[in-house]
């Protein structure tokens, strides 16, 4: 499997890139760096975008460089589009195991933050999608899921047990917006986490606290927080939820989004 890696040479996109390395080195994945020129509305001439994608390419040969001067062993090649950036992404990553990218966005505004295309590519991608900040990996812990009422988020707890087995850390099950004397979700949950890992060790925990607060502050400890996301209704439409939205603009480290199965998807339309 591979890893699609939006990379630009920026400082976020080096986070992206950084986190990627080291879970390739665990799982052997190879790494894809994907490079878009920003061209959605087809305005770029012939000229100009020859100079643009040459540039491009440029950048791109540095990517792999600075892969290769951290992880040698790893299988690294670039791929170059020309359109809306994080279409481009969605589309390379296709088939990939997941999709990375970068954000400067750290902190908690409230939702009052300005738009990011990280949130386009979490709403459009197929795969899991990563958003890493730029911010400091250390004295974290655990592997934190929200869950909620419904499937929506189970494919979100398969890939939140796979990845605190991988990481040997504790699975920490978050259920928002519910009854703290009835947990079901959370258990439900664990049941979930337990069937793809039994070894892994999970904690549950249930609050009344809003979801995207609750997750925010989530995301401020643990190693990763991950959260699921709806499937395509009826018109192809794929929501990503008011929680989704305000966690990626507000994340405190790294998130992943997990699109519901397509199966899953099609029965919960039916």
């Amino acid at each position: 499997m591979t890893i699609v890696v939006g990379a630009d040479g920026s400082v976020a996109s080096r986070a992206a890139l950084t986190w990627a390395i080291d879970r390739a080195r665990s799982t052997g994945d190879d790494l894809v760096l994907a490079t878009v020129v920003d061209d959605g509305w087809g305005t770029v001439g012939g000229s100009a975008l020859a100079e643009l994608k040459g540039a491009a390419e440029r950048g791109s040969e540095r990517e792999v460089e600075f892969v290769r001067g951290l992880a040698p062993d790893l299988e690294v090649s670039t791929h170059l589009a020309v359109g809306s950036p994080m279409l481009a992404l969605a589309e390379a990553a296709r088939d990939a195991a997941l999709v990375a990218v970068g954000t400067h966005k750290v902190g908690y505004f409230h939702g009052h933050a300005l738009g990011s295309r990280s949130l386009q590519l979490a709403a459009v991608s197929t795969t899991p999608t990563v958003v890493v900040p730029v911010t400091s990996w250390r004295g974290r812990s655990g592997v934190a899921v929200g869950v909620s009422e419904g499937t929506d988020s189970d494919e979100a707890v398969r890939f939140a047990a796979r990845e605190a087995k991988r990481l040997g850390e504790a699975l920490v099950i978050v259920h928002s917006d519910g009854d703290e004397e009835r947990p079901a979700p959370a258990e439900r949950a664990a049941s979930l986490a337990a069937a793809v890992h039994p070894d892994v060790s999970i904690e549950q925990r249930s609050t009344t606290d809003p979801a995207s607060g609750t997750l925010i502050g989530v995301s401020r400890r643990a190693v990763l927080t991950v959260t699921g996301r709806r499937g395509a209704d009826g018109r192809g439409f794929l929501p990503l939820g008011r929680t989704n939205s305000d966690l990626l603009m507000n994340l405190a480290g790294p998130v992943v989004v997990v699109p519901a199965a397509a199966a899953a998807a099609a029965s919960s339309a039916a």
